[in-house]
C-alpha cells in the first residue's frame, strides 16, 4: 500500500504499480490493458500513431526467373487521440493526522488511496465513453476519444428484436472482427449488466464441457464460436444498450504521465497532495473493435 511517511513538498511518488492493483473490479478495461502489459509512452499532448493494414494484391504468383519490379507496402493511416488529464486531491487537518484511529494509523496514506481508485474510475470512464475535445476552446479541457468512438463502420452489429439480443447477433459481431482479418481469434467483450444477464439466459440449462466447465452455464465467461473466443467482462460503465468486442492486441494505454503521488506545499495546519495521471487510449486499428447495439423501439 502506499505511504506518506516523511514526504517533503517537493517529493513525488510513482502510483503506476498501485492503480494497476486497485479497484480491479470497477475498472475492468484498464485493469486489463494494464495486466497485458498493453501500456505505452505517449509522444504528446495528442499522441499519435499509425493503423497497419496489409496489402490485398490477391495473386502473387510468379514465373521461374522472374524480375522483381513490383513492390508491395503495408497501409499506414495516420490515426490519433487526446491526453486527459485526471486529478484528485487530499487535505487532511493536523489534528486528524494526530489521531491514531486502530487499523488506520496514517489518515492521509488512506485518503491518497481513496483518491487513487476513484481516479482510476474516472479514468475507466473516459476509456469506455470518453468524447473527444482537444481543449482548444473555454473551458480548455482535454478529453480523449473512448472505445466507443474507435469502432469500424464495417463491424457495427444492431439487434433486430427490440430489447433482446440473441444467439446469433453475438456471433454475427464476432464474425466482423473475423472478416477484417485479426489473426489471434481470441476477443473481449464488455457488457453492462442487464445485456450480460440476458447473455447467461441464452446459454442457461446447456451445458458443453470443453475442458473448462465454464466455457457454459448459468454466469458465461467465455463463449467459443466458428470466429474466435469471447470472454466477456461485466462493466456498470458501459452503455447499457451496446456490447463492445475487441481485440486487446490492438489497444493499449498511452501515458503522457503515469499514475503518481504529489505533496502540495505546507501552507498551514494540514498536509496537502494529489493524485495526477495524463492519458489517452490508443486503438491501434479500428478494424479490431466491433459494437453491437441492442434494438431499443
Amino acid at each position: 500500500m502506499f505511504k506518506t511517511t516523511n514526504l517533503t513538498n517537493t517529493e513525488s511518488v510513482s502510483l503506476s504499480k498501485e492503480i494497476a492493483l486497485v479497484g480491479v473490479q470497477d475498472t475492468p478495461l484498464m485493469s486489463l490493458l494494464m495486466a497485458k502489459g498493453r501500456v505505452e509512452k505517449s509522444n504528446g499532448k495528442i499522441h499519435t500513431w499509425r493503423e497497419r493494414s496489409f496489402d490485398t494484391t490477391s495473386d502473387i504468383s510468379q514465373v521461374e526467373g522472374s524480375e522483381t519490379t513490383v513492390f508491395q507496402e503495408s497501409g499506414r493511416a495516420e490515426l490519433n487521440n487526446v491526453c486527459e488529464i485526471f486529478k484528485k486531491a487530499a487535505s487532511v487537518s493536523g489534528s486528524v493526522s494526530a489521531i491514531s484511529v486502530p487499523g488506520q494509523p496514517n489518515i492521509f496514506a488512506a485518503e491518497i488511496n481513496d483518491r487513487l481508485i476513484e481516479t482510476k474510475v474516472a479514468i475507466e470512464k473516459a476509456l469506455m465513453g470518453g468524447v473527444r475535445n482537444d481543449g482548444s476552446a473555454s473551458p480548455y479541457i482535454r478529453r480523449m476519444d473512448g472505445l466507443s468512438k474507435w469502432v469500424d463502420t464495417a463491424n457495427k452489429v444492431t439487434g433486430e428484436t427490440a430489447n433482446v439480443i440473441s444467439e446469433k447477433e453475438i456471433k454475427d459481431t464476432v464474425r466482423k472482427l473475423w472478416a477484417q482479418g485479426l489473426a489471434t481469434g481470441e476477443y473481449f467483450a464488455i457488457v453492462n449488466a442487464d445485456l450480460k444477464e440476458q447473455i447467461d439466459e441464452l446459454y442457461k440449462g446447456s451445458y458443453r464441457y470443453i475442458a473448462q466447465e465454464n466455457v457454459f452455464g448459468l454466469t458465461v465467461d467465455k463463449l467459443r464460436t466458428n470466429y474466435g473466443d469471447v470472454n466477456f467482462i461485466l462493466s456498470r460503465h458501459q452503455d447499457a444498450t451496446k456490447m463492445h468486442i475487441f481485440d486487446v492486441n490492438y489497444l493499449s494505454l498511452a501515458f503522457l504521465r503515469e499514475p503518481l503521488f504529489e505533496a502540495l506545499a505546507k501552507t498551514g495546519d494540514s498536509v496537502k497532495g494529489h493524485v495526477l495521471a495524463e492519458l489517452t487510449l490508443k486503438v491501434g486499428s479500428k478494424k479490431a473493435v466491433a459494437e453491437y447495439s441492442l434494438k431499443t423501439s
